[in-house]
């Protein structure tokens, strides 16, 4: 007979197909995107560095990307288990602007974040109830920042 429990790495699973979905797009089901559609790296990757600077509605969307970019070496560092750090997070919001090879540069950092990410989440969720909480806090900070990003950019592609 089956549990009815589902084990800790089988909810760690459903959370890193989450997270997966939050980078990189729903396939052919999602959790919250639609099937088909890209998610955040997907988003950013097929900006300009023009329109990523371009203020919307306050902030930028670069300014939301380097945010994010910050907030995922925090969040991976704190599912590995290095809690001791201190953080300027009001740093992470200070730059609004980026020329092309940042704003490539900038993509490129964030997918190697998002694969590191979803290794620490792997490796470490499982065992480590903290580093569970992590996974969950950082799904819920990135797929915020997607929607803001998506409705910022909804509103510059309404604009052209």
């Amino acid at each position: 007979m089956q549990s009815p429990f589902v084990s800790a790495q089988e909810l760690v699973r459903a959370v890193l197909g989450v997270v997966r979905e939050c980078f990189d797009g729903a396939e052919d089901r999602g959790a919250f995107l639609e099937p088909g559609q890209g998610g955040l790296l997907t988003l950013l990757q097929g900006l300009s560095a023009t329109e990523a600077s371009t203020p919307v509605a306050g902030a930028s969307i670069a300014t939301h990307a380097l945010h994010v970019a910050f907030s995922l070496d925090v969040f991976t560092d704190w599912i590995e288990g290095v809690r001791d750090r201190e953080y300027n997070w009001d740093s992470s919001w200070a730059v609004s602007t980026v020329g092309d090879p940042e704003w490539r540069a900038l993509c490129r950092r964030m997918a190697d974040q998002a694969a590191r990410l979803r290794e620490a989440i792997e490796r470490n969720a499982p065992a480590d109830l903290e580093a569970a909480w992590g996974a969950a806090g950082v799904l819920a900070h990135t797929a915020y920042h997607l929607g803001a990003v998506q409705v910022k950019a909804d509103a510059l592609s309404d604009g052209r």
